[in-house]
């Protein structure tokens, strides 16, 4: 009866030793998964908005269509475009460059990984332009940009809301 007693732990322990290896490598992959996703969310945004800001608009000034991060320049000192939309107010042309821009990138709603979107540009406390769509949500992953280059601070801010 000994013996039996003696191979009944030893099965016991092996037993116990395989759930415990199990446990670790699933805790290990769960932790990986989930670290990996939310790297690539701010990447999206990241990248999104580095895009967004070289994207060339349709607004033109000296008959050179100005990149949408000039336009912000443009706008945010109250200028007009040339060329064919002559006269036109450039925060006119951004707002209707980058609301099409986020609508062709971004699908947003209960249906999508992404719920929403804000994008929102600033000058110190003066807001320039700020866009939404979707639902905002507690939980998201943004990014935002300095134009130092304009000869006065302005931040461009986006956020995805998950």
């Amino acid at each position: 009866m000994g013996i039996n007693n003696k191979r009944a732990q030893e099965e016991i322990v092996g037993f116990a030793m395989i759930v415990i290896i199990v446990s670790i490598i699933l805790i290990f992959f769960l932790v990986f998964s989930l670290s990996d996703r939310t790297e690539t969310e701010s990447y999206k945004a990241e990248s999104f908005l580095q895009s967004a800001i070289h994207y060339t608009s349709s607004c033109a000034d000296n008959d050179e269509f100005l990149p949408v991060q000039e336009l912000i320049v443009s706008c945010y000192n109250e200028e007009t475009c040339d060329g064919e939309n002559l006269g036109e107010d450039a925060c006119e042309i951004l707002n209707e460059t980058l609301k099409g821009i986020l609508e062709e990138s971004w699908s947003v709603g209960s249906d999508f990984p992404e719920k929403g979107y804000k994008l929102e540009i600033f000058s110190g406390e003066e807001a320039i332009l700020a866009i939404r769509g979707g639902n905002i949500t507690d939980s998201y992953k943004g990014a935002q940009q300095l134009l130092p280059e304009s000869g006065v601070q302005i931040e461009v801010l986006f956020n995805l809301y998950y």
